[in-house]
C-alpha cells in the first residue's frame, strides 16, 4: 500500500480503486504551516504568512474533500449562533481527517451521518445559492481553519 501525496482527483480514483487509506492533502500541510507561524508571529497579518496563504488558496481548488450528510443527502450544518440561522460545513482534506471528524460530530446529531465527496465548485455553487451559507471550517478537529464563502480566511 503506497501513501498519496495530494488528495487531488487523480489521488482520489486511486483511493476509491486501491482502499489507500494513508493519503495526505497538500492543503493540510500548508495549513500546519501556516498554524506554526501565526504562533510564533503572534500576528495573522504578518507579512512572512502571505506567501503560505497564498499556497493555501492555489491547493484549494486543486483538490476534493469530504463532508458529512445525513440521510436526506443534506449537507451537515454548524450554525454560528443559536439565534441565527447562518451555517458552515465542516470539510475533511483526507480519510483519516474524515474518520476522526466525523465520529466526534456524530455525537452531535442523531441522524445517520455518511461521507459525500465534495469539490470547491460544489461549495461555490452552495455559497451562490444559500445567503446563509457563510463558509466551511477545514479538519475542524485537528487543525481547525476556517474559510469564508469566498474562499479566503
Amino acid at each position: 500500500m503506497t501513501a498519496v501525496n495530494s488528495m487531488n482527483p487523480k489521488d482520489y480514483e486511486d483511493y476509491q480503486k486501491n482502499n489507500v487509506k494513508a493519503s495526505k492533502s497538500q492543503i493540510k500541510e500548508y495549513i500546519q504551516v501556516y498554524a506554526e507561524m501565526a504562533k510564533k508571529l503572534k500576528s495573522e497579518d504578518a507579512i512572512e504568512l502571505e506567501a503560505v496563504k497564498d499556497n493555501i488558496r492555489k491547493a484549494y481548488p486543486e483538490e476534493i474533500y469530504f463532508t458529512l450528510v445525513d440521510e436526506k443527502e443534506d449537507f451537515v450544518k454548524l450554525t454560528l449562533t443559536e439565534t441565527t440561522k447562518q451555517y458552515i460545513i465542516p470539510v475533511f482534506t483526507d480519510i483519516r481527517e474524515y474518520a476522526l471528524g466525523s465520529a466526534k460530530i456524530s455525537k452531535l446529531f442523531l441522524d445517520k451521518l455518511e461521507m459525500k465527496e465534495i469539490t470547491p465548485e460544489d461549495i461555490s455553487k452552495i455559497a451562490e445559492e444559500d445567503e446563509l451559507f457563510q463558509g466551511f471550517v477545514i479538519n475542524p478537529h485537528s487543525q481547525n481553519f476556517n474559510m469564508d464563502r469566498n474562499g479566503d480566511f
